[in-house]
C-alpha cells in the first residue's frame, strides 16, 4: 500500500511562492523569476489555521483572495431557513474568496476542516501584476475555471452513485495533478458535508460508499479511501464529468 497523500495534512510551508511546495500548482505556475519576486512581495502568510477556524465569513468586506498552502477548507452558505449548502472544498494550491470578486463582499463563509495554512493576496494588486505577466494571467483563468467546473458535481439529474463517483474522481484528479497519490487519500470532510455538497442525504452517502466497497470499486475505512477499480469508478462518473 502506498503512502497516504500529505495534501490533507496541515503542515505550514515556506513563506514564499518560489519556495512553496504547492507554488507550482497555485499562482506561481508558469511564472518567470521576476513575476515570482513580485508575487512574494504581494502575499502575506497568515500562518497556521486551526480546525474550525474561519478565514472568511459571508457578508464581510472583500479584503483579497487566499491561497491554500496546506489543509482542507470548505466554503458554504446558509439560506433563509437556516439550511447549510456546501459550495466547495479547497485543497492546497487553490484559491479562497473568488466568490467575492464581483460583489465586493464574501458570498460564502469558509472554515478549516483541519489544521492548515493560507496566504492572503491583495486582489487588485494581483490583477495589475497579471496584466503584464501572461503566465500569471493564464493561471488565474485556470483557477477560475476550476471553481466553475466543480459546480457540475451538484447540477443536473444524476444518481447518487454518479455524483459520489464523480466526487471521488474529482478529488483523485486534483491530488494527482499536484504529484500526490490519487489512488488513496484521507477525506477531511464528513459524510454529512459530502452529502450536503452533492445534494444527498448523509445516509445515502454512507449507503453508496458501502455499495461501492461491496462491488470492489473502493476500499473504505472511515475517511480513508482507496480506489481499487478505477475503470468502473470513472465509468460511473462519466455522465457528470463530460456534461
Amino acid at each position: 500500500m502506498g503512502t497516504t497523500t500529505p495534501i490533507l495534512r496541515g503542515q505550514v510551508a515556506e513563506a514564499r511562492c518560489s519556495d512553496c511546495q504547492v507554488g507550482q500548482f497555485c499562482l506561481a505556475a508558469g511564472s518567470d523569476e521576476e513575476t515570482l519576486r513580485k508575487l512574494d512581495e504581494l502575499l502575506h502568510v497568515d500562518g497556521s489555521v486551526d480546525s474550525g477556524e474561519y478565514v472568511a465569513r459571508r457578508g464581510d468586506a472583500f479584503k483579497g483572495v487566499m491561497a491554500v498552502r496546506s489543509g482542507c477548507f470548505k466554503s458554504y452558505r446558509v439560506d433563509r431557513e437556516g439550511r447549510e449548502q456546501v459550495r466547495r472544498f479547497h485543497f492546497p494550491g487553490e484559491l479562497i474568496g473568488l466568490d467575492a470578486v464581483s460583489m465586493g463582499v464574501y458570498q460564502d463563509s469558509t472554515v478549516a476542516l483541519q489544521k492548515g495554512a493560507t496566504c492572503a493576496i491583495d486582489y487588485r494588486q494581483l490583477l495589475e501584476l497579471s496584466c503584464c505577466a501572461s503566465g500569471l494571467q493564464q493561471q488565474l483563468f485556470r483557477l477560475f475555471s476550476g471553481q466553475l467546473a466543480a459546480q457540475q458535481l451538484h447540477a443536473g439529474e444524476f444518481s447518487a452513485e454518479e455524483r459520489i463517483a464523480a466526487f471521488i474522481v474529482d478529488i483523485s484528479a486534483r491530488l494527482a495533478s499536484r504529484g500526490w497519490d490519487g489512488d488513496q487519500f484521507e477525506l477531511a470532510m464528513s459524510r454529512g458535508d459530502i452529502g450536503n455538497h452533492l445534494g444527498l442525504a448523509t445516509e445515502t452517502v454512507s449507503r453508496v460508499f458501502s455499495r461501492l466497497r461491496s462491488a470492489g470499486v473502493l476500499t473504505v475505512r472511515r475517511k480513508h479511501i482507496v480506489i481499487t477499480d478505477r475503470a468502473s469508478l470513472e465509468s460511473m462518473a462519466e455522465s457528470i464529468l463530460t456534461a
